[in-house]
């Protein structure tokens, strides 16, 4: 049973993880738009207001999915993580915590203190899958229990664990970033 499921999360993670960073284009994309062709009313604007009213959420939300995945892939599944993968959890974790404290204090400045685990984590499941992409190169923090470049999935081609991090850290970072680029020129 363990086996079915693993291998319907691995598509079914893979999958959102291809579309998290379809969705991070899209933001970005529609954030550039707005900037550079100013519409009162439009698709994109109504796309843009739910993006700004809902990215703590939408983030707590992903984050909340993402420790959920991590704990099934190593508790249930058996996968054992390598050092890499528990820095991504280390930087992951902590979002559900502090993105959920954000969102039952309405405080609409929660980005601020979600954002730096996001980019970290970021930074960490970047070099993590690119370690997995170019195996054969020196890391500077592999165990000899579990391998960093060596992969427990391997979907489409080029979806990893680390892939699925590195679209779940971008995404969430899209998400906190974009709708407060105007706060960090002001200052707030």
């Amino acid at each position: 049973m363990n086996d079915i499921a693993t291998e319907a999360l691995n598509k079914i993670f893979s999958m959102l993880a291809i579309a998290s960073i379809g969705i991070s284009t899209i933001i970005i994309l529609s954030y550039l738009f707005t900037k550079l062709f100013p519409v009162k009313s439009s698709i994109i604007n109504n796309f843009n207001q739910l993006i700004y009213d809902n990215s703590v959420v939408f983030s707590w939300a992903i984050a909340t999915l993402a420790l959920l995945g991590s704990l099934f892939y190593s508790e249930i599944s058996g996968f054992v993580p390598c050092t890499f993968c528990w820095y991504e959890r280390i930087a992951m974790y902590p979002l559900v915590l502090i993105l959920g404290i954000g969102i039952l204090r309405r405080n609409k400045e929660i980005w601020a203190y979600g954002l730096p685990f996001s980019l970290i984590g970021l930074v960490i499941s970047i070099y993590h899958y690119q370690l997995q992409i170019i195996p054969d190169q020196q890391s500077v923090s592999c165990s000899s229990e579990t391998s960093c470049s060596g992969s427990w999935i391997m979907e489409f081609g080029f979806v990893t664990m680390p892939f699925m991090a590195l679209s779940t850290f971008l995404l969430i970072s899209v998400l906190l970033l974009i709708p407060n680029i105007n706060n960090l020129r002001k200052g707030k």
